[in-house]
């Protein structure tokens, strides 16, 4: 039991947790946010009692072009799902290798006699680079 937990609770998969849960939050952060600016707008108010009609400054008023209970439910919603798909995405892209073999693309599965997991000599080793920059 003590080396499974060993294996499984390692300091990299820690991290990668982290940073996965750090980019999720803060696109759904930014989602949410992007909504309230989009249904708000900032108004100056007119000339009323309340400013001794234009005698006193000008307040700036903040408009909502949605009712307040909408506009949190919709913040909330468009939020949780672009996080959602954020932590999809991530996770998704460690598999990505495996998914192209599967799906027969050629120029990125490994050479016939060649196991997964095993490196090919160096003479053979193709030199570009993947979409990550990573070789």
């Amino acid at each position: 039991m003590n080396d499974f937990l060993k294996a499984t609770l390692t300091p990299q998969k820690f991290r990668r947790l982290a940073v996965n849960t750090a980019l999720g939050n803060f696109a759904g952060y930014l989602a949410g946010s992007a909504v309230t600016l989009f249904t708000t707008y900032r108004s100056i108010e007119r000339r009323a009692l309340r400013n001794l009609f234009g005698v006193l400054p000008r307040k700036k008023v903040v408009v909502h072009l949605l009712p307040e209970w909408l506009e949190w439910i919709l913040a909330l919603v468009i939020g949780f799902l672009v996080m959602e798909f954020v932590r999809y995405w991530v996770g998704h892209r460690k598999y990505e290798p495996l998914l192209r073999a599967l799906r027969g693309d050629s120029k990125h599965t490994p050479a016939a006699g060649q196991a997964q997991g095993a490196e090919a000599p160096p003479a053979e080793t193709d030199r570009r680079l993947s979409r990550d920059g990573i070789p």
